[in-house]
């Protein structure tokens, strides 16, 4: 009984797919359609090019991460395994789908194959005819494809040569070496620099070397009728009394002549109707003014709402609506300013006619193996940058373009960006072919992405200007190849990008090179920006963040080793010696400059050494060197605001790592909040009070980001170590919008009580919306006792919220608090247990469970943590 009923079963279903595969055949042929698109991800296959099995692919993707899903090669991201994967680079990879068109659309008026981003070097082949070769992963294609398509099965086949094998074919035509010194490969092999795709993936000095191939963007079949919208362009052009003006342009591709209608709605009302007559055949640019009264304005994170409106642009012909073109715009306006004073020349953004304080950090891509969980990682690094206090990513010039989502995510999350052409750390070649390509990727990726509010300013590279002038690259050469080499620099980064962003986003702001000062002149720190390295590379006490302190600041950072399972994922077992040669083959940032052998392991001991208490184990150093990350971060940030407005911008190296590794980041691969993460949190506040000894006075700065005045309450407190008040001072103030001012100002040997160098001052600052808290001491955290001491502790659970109250008779510095809970994040962890003064913070509705507690009395004492639970 059971056989005849499947067969029924099957009968009936094959009747159901039958009607409503024929209800298509008829919709499609009878209605009239003016658009269709079908992205084309599925039924991939992969092989290594001269073999006859085909893999499973994914598209997007990437060969490794192809090779990795099936078990044909080991995780890169564990121990040495990066360099059992480097034969990949050198081979050719073909990829290959299948799909059906149906009639309806083939018939359309134009049918085009677009591939938003192919790594790199590919020859793509529709049913056996060549239909384009791809040579920028960073540069969108479309390809017409009307006259190859089959009413029956079609074959598309992307073949990818060797990146690295094609670069060598180039670089064996320059009789010199160009400079690619980040590149992990012998000089004479350094071929990352004549190819247009991400130079990261060659390896950095935060980075493995996976040069990778493959389809790391969509691929989609486009088909339309009569005219499409293309490149809308909408810029605030100012923002008067109440009023906005913007510009909106708007290009159509017209292939059928006649008379169109544009028609432009925000928020699904309509704001402009203009009719097109006669208009023939190819591209259109329509141009319209519109007034908006009393708009809702989009701001930075901190400032207010990152508004943002909903355009609609309808193209009709005849009544009849054949296309349409969503975005979301924020009203707003940025301004680079620059401006001769005292000191140099201004270097700030103004946002809404308001200068702004930059606060924010470096984001490197993800992961070298792109594609993989880009939306979920970015939304992680942008909510702990809004969780930071952050209103400003850095997207770094030697990684990507991001996708479309990130900077979605930015607008919706008030974070401007600071893009950078992807040009770092190298000379590029002057061949008229390579330059062709610059100028296409530069006018794809201006067009790409100058709708977003979150866009603020347009950089040509990272650090070729400083190399050249600084790094003793212009000696390498004769004075012709010098000449040759710095034109062909002109050429790119005074001429070629400028001019895509002046054409195409006049809106936005161009800075040639990032260091550099004004009129494209090597960094001085009196105009200009700045990447404060004389802290990490040239061994500078901390005290140097405040000193001959830059206009802006876009990198400076301190390098940390991640938590403990971080390490054990890529190191395994057990790990005793920072110098051990699994951690000496994680640590990428080499420096034998200064000594043969010598990397950033050592600075990483030299600042520990230099700030804290001596370390006994790795896991000591390991704790240890978060904390001097923490400190120097805090350090930094808290000197460049109290300096505004001579200084206007903080944004350290780096938010996020690309893989689990020992670097400059605040937060881990795994999404991991190292102390330094917390302490930006802290710095960042909208309103600090910033505590410092300076010439002898003890000095209290408010720093406020506010428009707005306050009314606020600062209290100072004065402790010794055993928590004795040795002063405490309590007044009313006005804090002052968008500035940094001296609220307090006495000398030491004024004080009454100050004996010793063992003394803290807290200050606390509250008021409405404010709420801050620091801590200055006069030594380091090596040069106090700070004895073993235990922490008294009690969970308390109020509503289904967890909080943990923290005691101690001592200060506990440094003190850690980990859950057996790993998805548990603290508000607030890696801080000072002051002595007498309870500490409490919370988890939220998640049960912190069993708690573990660590701090720098235990490695001062040689001894675990005590903690006693009440």
């Amino acid at each position: 009984m059971n056989v005849p009923l499947q067969k029924n079963n099957d009968f009936a279903r094959f009747v159901s797919w039958a009607v409503l595969f024929a209800t298509i055949i008829i919709w499609t042929s009878c209605t009239p359609v003016s658009y269709k698109e079908f992205k084309l991800s599925d039924h991939w296959q992969f092989r290594q090019a001269d073999e006859n099995t085909w893999l499973r692919a994914s598209v997007p993707g990437t060969v490794h991460a192809d090779l990795l899903n099936l078990g044909l090669i080991p995780d890169p991201f564990i121990g040495m395994n990066d360099t059992l994967v480097q034969w990949v680079e050198r081979v050719d990879w073909e990829y290959k789908t299948h799909f059906r068109v149906p009639r309806s659309v083939r018939n359309m008026d134009a049918v085009k194959l677009k591939f938003e981003g192919l790594d790199t070097y590919a020859d793509v082949f529709l049913n056996g005819h060549k239909i384009l070769e791809a040579s920028n992963m960073f540069l969108g294609y479309e390809v017409d494809v009307k006259d190859f398509l089959t009413g029956g099965r079609n074959e598309l086949v992307v073949y990818f040569h060797s990146p690295v094998k094609r670069g060598l074919e180039k670089k064996n035509k320059v009789p010199y070496i160009l400079q690619a010194t980040s590149e992990q490969a012998p000089e004479e092999k350094r071929t990352s620099i004549f190819t247009r795709k991400a130079p990261f993936q060659y390896g950095w000095d935060w980075a493995p070397r996976l040069v990778t191939s493959g389809i790391w963007r969509p691929v989609t079949l486009k088909a339309w009728n009569q005219a499409r919208i293309i490149y809308p362009y909408l810029a605030t052009d100012s923002i008067l009394n109440d009023t906005a003006f913007v510009t909106m342009d708007v290009m159509l591709e017209v292939i059928s002549p006649g008379d169109y209608t544009l028609i432009t709605s925000m928020n699904g009302i309509e704001k402009g109707r203009i009719n097109l007559e006669g208009l023939e055949p190819g591209e259109h640019q329509v141009n319209q003014n519109i007034r908006i009264v009393e708009p809702e304005l989009w701001w930075p994170n901190g400032l207010g709402e990152p508004a943002l409106q909903d355009i609609e642009f309808i193209l009709e012909r005849v009544g009849r609506q054949i296309d349409s073109y969503s975005l979301e715009f924020g009203i707003r306006t940025v301004r680079l300013v620059q401006q001769p004073d005292t000191a140099g020349a201004s270097f700030y953004f103004e946002v809404n006619g308001i200068p702004v304080f930059m606060k924010g950090a470096n984001v490197i891509p993800p992961d070298p193996l792109l594609s993989r969980d880009m939306e979920k990682t970015y939304r992680r690094i942008i909510s702990d940058a809004v969780a930071a206090n952050m209103n400003m990513l850095r997207v770094w010039g030697g990684g990507i373009y991001k996708d479309e989502i990130f900077y979605q995510l930015c607008d919706q999350s008030g974070l401007l960006v600071w893009q950078d052409f992807i040009f770092a750390c190298a000379i590029q070649p002057g061949d008229e072919a390579h330059l062709e390509n610059i100028r296409r990727e530069a006018e794809y990726n201006v067009k790409r992405l100058r709708n977003h509010a979150s866009l603020a300013i347009w950089c040509g590279n990272n650090e070729n200007l400083t190399a050249w002038y600084r790094w003793g690259w212009r000696d390498l050469y004769t004075p012709e190849q010098a000449e040759f080499i710095w034109r062909t620099y002109e050429r790119i980064f005074h001429e070629i990008l400028p001019q895509a962003v002046a054409t195409y986003d006049p809106k936005t702001a161009y800075h040639s090179s990032s260091p550099s000062s004004i009129n494209n002149t090597v960094s001085d720190r009196r105009s200009g920006n700045e990447h404060d390295w004389t802290i990490w590379f040239a061994h500078a006490p901390l005290a140097n963040y405040a000193q001959n302190l830059p206009r802006f600041v876009t990198e400076f950072g301190m390098q940390s080793i991640p938590k403990p399972e971080t390490v054990a994922y890529f190191a395994g077992k057990e790990v005793t010696d920072i110098f051990s040669p699994i951690i000496d083959h994680r640590q990428r940032s080499r420096m034998d400059w200064h000594l043969p052998g010598y990397s950033s392991n050592n600075v990483i001991k030299f600042y520990a050494e230099r700030y804290f208490p001596e370390t006994g184990s790795f896991d000591e150093l390991a704790f240890v060197s978060r904390l001097v990350q923490a400190k120097g971060y805090k350090t930094a940030i808290e000197a460049h605001r109290r300096n505004m407005p001579h200084c206007m911008g903080s944004l350290y190296w780096q938010i996020n790592d690309c893989w689990p590794t020992i670097s400059w980041s605040t937060v881990d691969f795994f999404g991991n909040w190292k102390p330094s993460h917390y302490a930006v949190r802290n710095s960042n506040e909208a309103v600090i009070a910033s505590p410092v000894l300076e010439d002898g006075q003890l000095k209290v700065y408010v720093v406020s980001d506010f428009l707005e005045k306050e009314n606020a309450n600062l209290m100072l407190t004065l402790i010794d170590m055993e928590g004795n008040i040795l002063m405490q001072k309590d007044f009313d103030l006005i804090v002052l919008p968008n500035l940094s001012q001296i609220v307090f100002s006495e000398y030491l040997s004024g004080i009454t009580g100050i004996q010793t160098k063992e003394w803290a001052l807290i200050t606390r600052l509250t008021g409405e919306g404010i709420g801050h808290e620091n801590i200055l001491y006069p030594v380091k955290p090596g040069e106090m006792e700070l004895e073993p001491a235990p922490v008294r502790y009690r969970v308390i659970e109020e509503s289904g919220v967890y909080k943990i109250e923290m005691v101690s008779d001592k200060l506990i510095k440094g003190l850690s608090v980990e859950s057996e809970n790993d998805q548990v994040r603290f508000c607030d962890n890696y801080f000072d247990l002051l002595p007498g003064i309870p500490k409490i913070i919370t988890t939220g509705l998640q049960n912190p469970g069993t708690l573990q507690f660590k701090s720098l009395n235990s490695i001062r004492a040689g001894e675990a943590q005590q903690a006693i639970k009440n």
